[in-house]
């Protein structure tokens, strides 16, 4: 009776095909680890921009009635509350003047900007002329963020203030749309009610 067993051929084949089956294993669990790293890192720039949206909206939300401010002297599409600067390449800066609600229950006027700076999407407030609350120098709301772009639709048309004509005849905005832009190329839109 003859023992038996493996030979060395098979168990260099054997330890081969295992040694494979651990660098296929090694290469998918790095390439899990990977997305999740990938993952999570867009996880907090959409949550970032989010909360980026939510915060122009409140802004939007608690802005002064025209009532409480001065008449324009030519009507205008946007509210008296809002304004919007025009930049090179159709990029626009917005403030925005709202309530800062106080503890003691009394408000005060503050204004908000928005603005592409060095770093990205910042937001600054500032008092009203003559105001008594204290500027803010700014927050930095979006890291990577290149352009801040503004449409409203006013009279049935989407315009670019200070870009394009007025709509003739003038009439009150109805929606404003934002466009913010990163390095990558990547286009965020959100369109808000006035």
């Amino acid at each position: 009776m003859s023992a038996r067993g493996f030979t060395l051929v098979e168990m260099l084949v054997a330890i081969g095909l295992m040694a494979l089956m651990a660098i296929i294993c090694w290469r998918g669990l790095a390439y899990v680890a990977d997305q999740r790293v990938t993952v999570a890192r867009e996880s907090v720039e959409l949550s970032r921009l989010m909360r980026t949206f939510a915060q122009i909206e409140r802004d939007l939300t608690e802005r002064l009635p025209n009532a409480a401010l001065p008449a324009a002297a030519m009507p205008a599409e946007l509210p008296l509350a809002l304004e919007v600067r025009p930049l090179e390449r159709g990029a626009a800066e917005l403030e925005i003047v709202r309530f800062l609600p106080e503890p003691a229950g009394a408000a005060h006027a503050l204004r908000v900007r928005y603005r592409i700076g060095a770093g990205g999407l910042e937001r600054s407030t500032r008092p009203p002329e003559g105001g008594l609350v204290a500027a803010n120098s700014g927050v930095l709301l979006l890291p990577g963020a290149t352009a801040l772009q503004v449409r409203i639709h006013a009279g049935g048309f989407w315009v670019q203030p200070g870009h394009d004509t007025r709509v003739q005849p003038a009439a009150p905005a109805t929606a404003i749309e934002l466009a913010i832009e990163d390095a990558a190329g990547a286009r965020y839109v959100k369109v808000l009610p006035l």
